[in-house]
């Protein structure tokens, strides 16, 4: 309870805002840009139309959880893909998909979790898989050590 209580106060206040003004998927593509625009050597954008525009329905809420989920997501690919090789080239990929819900996937070409799990890793993803199952959603974690990992946030079109 203290970590989520902790997790909530220190989120951005501007989050909604941006998410109301220009919609989930532009957020994000604004975020990645600001925050890590020379992080990653590839940014690449697979978002389906009808995806994009199912989540631009998203209760404010809804879309603040699903975008602050995602953006964690995305930082741990710039924190700990590269491991302990900061030449180490390392792409990102931001997908959303509609199949009767959302689903937007992250995945990095890093070092996956093997190489990149610390003492204090994976409880900032654990407070936001936590706040995804508060809305309704799940947040999953792919990882083949040395190769890639994958972030995948799953809303059902039930759960608004």
């Amino acid at each position: 309870h203290r970590q989520i209580a902790d997790l909530l106060r220190e989120m951005p206040t501007a989050v909604v805002p941006e998410v109301a003004r220009w919609g989930l998927v532009e957020a994000l593509r604004r975020a990645v840009e600001e925050e890590f625009g020379q992080t990653f050597d590839q940014v690449a954008w697979d978002i389906e139309p009808q995806a994009e525009r199912e989540a631009r329905l998203l209760p404010p809420v809804i879309a603040e959880v699903l975008f602050c989920a995602a953006r964690e997501a995305i930082r741990n690919a710039a924190r700990h893909g590269r491991g302990q090789d900061a030449s180490r080239p390392l792409h990102l990929r931001v997908g959303a998909t509609w199949r009767d819900g959302l689903e937007i996937a992250i995945e990095d070409d890093g070092v996956g979790l093997g190489q990149a799990v610390t003492e204090t890793s994976g409880q900032g993803l654990a407070l936001h898989g936590t706040m995804m199952a508060v809305v309704g959603g799940t947040l999953t974690i792919e990882s083949i050590p040395g190769t890639s990992t994958r972030v995948t946030l799953a809303l059902p079109r039930a759960a608004w």
